[in-house]
């Protein structure tokens, strides 16, 4: 047993079976993934990193098994693992890479870990309880603590969220954590949380501008995707440090130094599949690596889902809180996408862009 103390929810014990967990090769790379991605750009404490992360999932998975016993402690381990296959700058490079949920699988089927998961758990057993609700659910140990955590180091005041309460209303049925009456109101806070934090950190404008300049160099250096996988940022920064081609060490270079491209266009308006295809061919030939097209997906918010408990029915909290079903339609006007320019070269984009979006 480890006691290990964390700034968000105190005192984390870690059983025998989770610290040696945490001291596998593949656990402790998570030290060196920021949890943020780029974040820091903006917010300069954003320093934060899936490893503790981790840890805070596991913790408050724990907490929630301690009133609904009947969840399998298979999951709970599995939410301190659930984050163990990210990228170098966590979700950034899923833009070109699968999602990093196929990568904690091959990581768990290939790594060192795997040993010490089968001397409890069959891998196939294990593999399930990722899917578990407890940790993969509308409202899950992996949110609660990444609103907190995120709004804490960001130092921004929109993550607050009363996670005792949440945690004691939720009730496991046997197949879903069904939220009680009494936690609607924490319940919809979350969401409420999840909303104002997109576009205040999530998807603000530099940690995007940023995180497009990094993808543009990865793809330029060619990084294959075996090798990525196993890289920690360290790994990833020296790479693209010491590359053989001047645009990719242009980049790295201005990420480092906060030399950042513009903002050319920011736009809430959708384009379609073929003309985003067309724009961004037509960027790259024209100006190559000095200006970027970055089209994100927009926002699920899948706490809208959860099952809650209102007036003895099962029910979605969507349809019990007009709140939840206005932020759902707002959430079009918080997404933006954008495309962004090396400064020497801003006018020269807006004008070539603004000829093909007429």
């Amino acid at each position: 047993m480890k006691l290990v103390h964390d700034p968000i929810h105190g005192g984390i014990e870690l059983d025998d079976f989770a610290v040696k967990l945490v001291d596998t090769p593949e656990f402790q790379r998570l030290r060196r993934i920021t949890q943020l991605g780029l974040a820091f750009l903006v917010y300069p404490s954003a320093r934060h990193t899936r490893f503790e992360h981790s840890l805070g999932t596991f913790y408050l998975a724990r907490k929630i098994t301690e009133y609904n016993p009947e969840i399998e402690e298979g999951a709970v381990y599995a939410a301190l693992l659930h984050d163990i296959g990210h990228y170098p700058f966590s979700h950034t490079l899923e833009a070109l890479y699968p999602r990093h949920e196929e990568n904690t699988r091959r990581v768990l089927r290939e790594g060192e870990i795997r040993d010490v998961i089968e001397e409890r758990y069959s891998l196939g057993e294990f593999l399930g309880f990722l899917k578990h609700p407890l940790v993969s659910g509308d409202i899950d140990a992996d949110r609660m603590d990444y609103l907190v955590r995120d709004a804490y180091y960001t130092g921004v005041a929109y993550g607050l969220v009363d996670l005792e309460r949440l945690i004691r209303n939720l009730h496991w049925d046997g197949e879903r954590l069904i939220l009680k009456e009494k936690g609607i109101m924490a319940g919809q806070n979350l969401l409420i949380s999840r909303s104002m934090m997109y576009p205040t950190v999530y998807q603000h404008h530099t940690v995007r501008i940023a995180s497009s300049m990094l993808c543009k160099a990865v793809e330029l250096e060619g990084v294959e995707l075996e090798e990525l996988r196993k890289m920690d940022e360290v790994d990833l920064v020296a790479r693209l440090r010491a590359s053989e081609k001047k645009e990719v060490r242009e980049l790295i270079s201005a990420i480092e130094n906060r030399r950042l491209y513009k903002r050319v266009l920011w736009s809430g308006k959708k384009l379609d599949e073929e003309t985003i295809k067309e724009l961004r061919k037509e960027l790259e030939s024209e100006f190559g690596h000095l200006a970027l097209l970055d089209y994100p997906e927009k926002p699920r918010f899948e706490e809208r889902n959860a099952f809650v408990e209102f007036n003895g029915e099962i029910k979605r909290l969507s349809e019990v809180s007009p709140v939840v079903r206005a932020l759902v339609e707002a959430k079009e006007s918080n997404w933006r996408w954008g495309i962004y320019a090396r400064e020497d070269k801003v006018e020269e984009v807006r004008t070539f862009v603004s000829k093909r979006l007429k």
